[in-house]
């Protein structure tokens, strides 16, 4: 009885519950085999949160659910989910009291199956129109209102030519950027599409014309082809003279990728050390993203450094808060008491190294040499 006892107790815990459709698209999501147990330790966290009606968990609940997950790596997966819009990732400088939302996810799967949709339908019209021509029942009756038929035929031709189109578009902009699509992209796209109304072939050469100047952000791809559609510019000579003459003189557009992070900048103020080059910024975003630091314990780093050393740099940085992230050092407080550790080991080691000193010098004092025959 006692082993069927376990069998139900077993059964009481429960099932994580992981929608089948995050399988089918992981693909077109960017998702890796880690983001799996991942998404599934947040499902099944959110499963067991109480009241039903909250719609998001804290990291330290995910923690309390899934014991095998530690601090470090579950923030650093995240942090990377957060990047690929798939989850939000926000709250307090304590990471055990972030809060993970679902909703970026929810949104793109609702956006990938409208897209879904929206080819199926398309193609099942004109599968629906080849019939009636087969059909001389129904195409009598659609001849009763030549209007009327010749309206729903273009329409569906409409609607296929214009999926066909999105899909074109969609899969140069996944080529030329080496990643998938974003949301925010897909946005923008079906506004250049249907809102203004812009030739595939147009756009085509006006995002090989951005991406030729690294402009990769939606929004200014918007501005550029309002722009166009305003100054009723059609033409690939038209478009090659705007770049020129506008696009090129615009630092504004040409400098998105660098513009001033007021974070980076307080940090270079506060260490000394220029931050101006690039690959300086992205030791900085790895220290705040990837790893999942503060701003306050990189600064904390950054005196440390100052402290400690007199020609110091972002290598010493990096190996303190690499060394954090070991330990699993998340707050100010923890920064504090592993520095008294490290006062007090350093004390003791000279305390012991002027013992052994002393020692030493006792020794050759109480050593008498032997006198030398005469």
């Amino acid at each position: 009885m006692i082993r069927y006892s376990t069998f139900i107790e077993m059964f009481r815990w429960g099932h994580a519950q992981v929608p089948g459709i995050i399988f089918y698209y992981a693909k077109e999501l960017g998702l890796e085999l880690e983001d799996f147990g991942i998404l599934s330790s947040i499902f099944y966290t959110l499963e067991k949160t109480k009241p039903f009606s909250q719609m998001s968990v804290q990291v330290g609940q995910i923690l309390q659910a899934c014991p095998f997950l530690t601090k470090n790596k579950l923030s650093r997966r995240l942090a990377r989910l957060q990047r690929m819009e798939i989850i939000a990732f926000e709250g307090s400088e304590n990471i055990s009291d972030r809060v993970v939302e679902l909703e970026p996810l929810m949104i793109r799967l609702e956006a990938l199956l409208e897209q879904e949709y929206y080819q199926n339908s398309a193609a099942q019209n004109l599968f629906f129109l080849d019939n009636e021509a087969q059909n001389p029942e129904r195409h009598n009756k659609i001849d009763d209102l030549p209007y009327l038929a010749e309206e729903a035929q273009a329409a569906d031709l409409n609607a296929l030519n214009a999926s066909k189109s999105y899909r074109k578009i969609a899969d140069f902009i996944a080529k030329k950027t080496g990643n998938l699509m974003s949301i925010k992209m897909s946005n923008e796209l079906k506004k250049w599409l249907d809102e203004l109304k812009l030739a595939p072939e147009f756009l085509l050469c006006m995002l090989e014309l951005c991406f030729e100047r690294k402009i990769y952000n939606p929004k200014e791809i918007t501005k550029i082809a309002k722009d166009l559609k305003e100054c009723f510019i059609s033409t690939l000579e038209g478009l090659e003279s705007y770049f020129k003459n506008f696009v090129d003189n615009r630092k504004a557009i040409n400098l998105v990728s660098n513009r001033f992070d007021p974070d980076i900048a307080d940090f270079g103020n506060h260490t000394g050390i220029d931050m101006n080059a690039e690959a300086r910024k992205q030791s900085y975003y790895k220290w705040r993203y990837d790893w999942g630091f503060s701003h306050l314990m990189i600064m904390r780093a950054g005196e440390i450094m100052c402290q400690y050393t007199r020609n110091g740099g972002l290598e010493y940085i990096d190996s303190v808060l690499h060394n954090w992230l070991v330990k699993e050092i998340r707050q100010l407080d923890e920064v504090e008491k592993e520095m008294e550790k490290y006062k007090n080991r350093a004390k003791n080691k000279t305390i012991s190294d002027k013992k052994n000193n002393n020692e030493t010098l006792k020794e050759y004092e109480l050593f008498i040499p032997p006198l030398g025959n005469k």
